[in-house]
């Protein structure tokens, strides 16, 4: 009889749970990252932060070979030179490349910074977006994808949510353009 009783209880709690698959979903997932990577704007900001980080290489690069030429007439100087005169030169020489390397790695510094913030900033921008898209989904609850560890692919929004930000900012360009003429 304790056994029917059990049976049941467990079978009434199970039929008094909504079906799977019925129930809507309030908590959704998105990839933070794909969104960057793969909506128009992200891709913008990606593309023109790889041509700086592109032009600060070809400027290491130059300075690089300019350096290298430079410490090459000037060990070649030696032979010619006496102690003290090479010496004099070599210093200057150690003084202006650690000079440049400074210089350069704060340059390189103030990129990632600069790279942090648009990507910060892009974030910022879209959050008015993705939660206009979790309210029309019923959602109350929007976890980025790379703090989960399973998910169900229905709660997944990030590519609803990328047409979502290219429409908005195709649209926005096209009113600036519009007040513009």
């Amino acid at each position: 009889m304790k056994q029917i009783k059990i049976l049941l209880t467990l079978l009434s709690l199970l039929l008094a749970q909504p079906t799977f698959g019925m129930e809507k979903s309030v908590l959704f997932t998105v990839d933070l990252e794909k969104l960057l990577k793969l909506s128009d704007p992200g891709k913008s900001i990606i593309l023109a932060n790889n041509m700086a980080r592109q032009a600060l290489q070809n400027e290491n690069e130059k300075l690089e070979t300019e350096l290298l030429s430079e410490e090459k007439q000037i060990s070649e100087l030696r032979k010619t030179l006496s102690i003290d005169e090479f010496r004099v030169k070599a210093l200057d020489f150690d003084k202006r490349v650690t000079i440049i390397r400074k210089e350069q790695a704060e340059k390189e510094k103030l990129l990632i910074e600069k790279v942090r913030k648009e990507e910060a900033n892009f974030l910022k921008r879209i959050y008015p977006l993705l939660y206009e898209l979790l309210s029309d989904k019923g959602g109350s609850v929007l976890i980025d994808q790379r703090n989960v560890i399973l998910w169900e692919n229905s709660v997944d929004i990030t590519n609803e949510a990328i047409n979502v930000i290219n429409r908005f900012f195709d649209s926005s360009i096209s009113d600036i353009e519009k007040k513009n003429d």
